[in-house]
């Protein structure tokens, strides 16, 4: 049977199979018990059941993967859910451009979603941040966990796959996956039952938000890792600047002769702090290569 990796706890994958709608706790063997810390929450696994009244069952495959994060560490995402609070406590644009990059540097699917409005008392603030990612080409959703504002609007946008739930301690991730997700700390619950008690709060874990698609839950991972190699793929991250003419086809809209980037920002056509943030991601160099765990054979 085939199944997903919900969550690893103690090198004990626990999977979830559609065919039978049950969560088996896996024991790895062989030469995969050797590979066990490259088995990560997300990986598409084949199982054989051991015990189906204990629920236990042994992994015989990891299935290739179709891409994977180091930091966090997820197997086959396909999209980032970008958290960001306007209030208490008032995130960082650098953070949200810096995930936002690395999500289309891995070739993730992204939106935004700008959280605790109700806490904001002037829409102000709120529809100017949308505004700016919206023009680069970000769904933007503004929503309350608290009060379900927006929550509609949200559920309703067709996704697939994994999303990853991103932002800074405070973000409001946890109250957003709890208000999607209600079972969510069912699922925990028997997370932990299956795993004979273990604590699991601080594991990555895969949650179902709705028919074709679910949430990476990722505690104690506020960023993604960015590493690039080609300057002219961070310039493609801000999608913006597509239509945008300058003098040469390979400028990097810094101090370029004829750079049209650089005059809309000083036009002020184009969002200045995005220009700003691009400008320190090429300065910060390309950074080391994320870790990532070869899958297991």
């Amino acid at each position: 049977m085939q199944g997903r990796v919900e969550t690893v706890e103690a090198n004990r994958p626990t999977v979830w199979v559609p065919a039978d709608g049950r969560r088996y706790l896996c024991h790895l063997r062989g030469r995969l018990k050797l590979e066990a810390g490259r088995i990560l929450a997300g990986d598409e696994v084949e199982i054989e059941v051991t015990d189906p009244e204990a629920g236990e069952a042994r992994i015989l495959q990891v299935l290739p993967r179709r891409r994977v994060l180091g930091r966090p560490p997820v197997a086959n995402p396909d999209g980032v859910l970008a958290c960001f609070s306007l209030r208490h406590p008032e995130g960082s644009r650098w953070l949200l451009d810096r995930r936002l990059v690395a999500a289309e540097l891995l070739g993730l699917a992204a939106e935004v979603v700008v959280t605790k409005v109700d806490l904001v008392e002037d829409p102000g603030p709120v529809e100017t941040l949308a505004a700016v990612y919206r023009a680069a080409g970000y769904p933007v959703w503004a929503v309350s966990s608290r009060t379900g504002t927006g929550l509609d609007a949200f559920r309703r946008h067709p996704r697939s796959g994994i999303w990853v739930l991103s932002g800074e301690s405070g973000a409001g991730k946890s109250s957003l996956l709890n208000r999607l997700v209600p079972a969510a700390g069912e699922v925990v619950q028997e997370l932990s039952r299956i795993g004979r008690g273990r604590q699991t709060t601080r594991r990555v874990r895969i949650v179902e938000a709705g028919p074709g698609w679910w949430l990476a839950d990722t505690p104690g991972f506020t960023h993604l890792d960015l590493h690039w190699e080609d300057p002219l793929a961070v310039r493609a991250a801000f999608r913006e600047w597509e239509g945008i003419r300058c003098r040469f086809p390979d400028c990097l809209h810094g101090e370029e002769p004829g750079c049209g980037v650089r005059a809309a920002v000083e036009a002020g056509t184009v969002d200045a702090l995005r220009y700003h943030h691009y400008r320190r991601i090429l300065a910060e160099g390309p950074g080391h290569p994320p870790r990532v765990p070869a899958a297991a054979p």
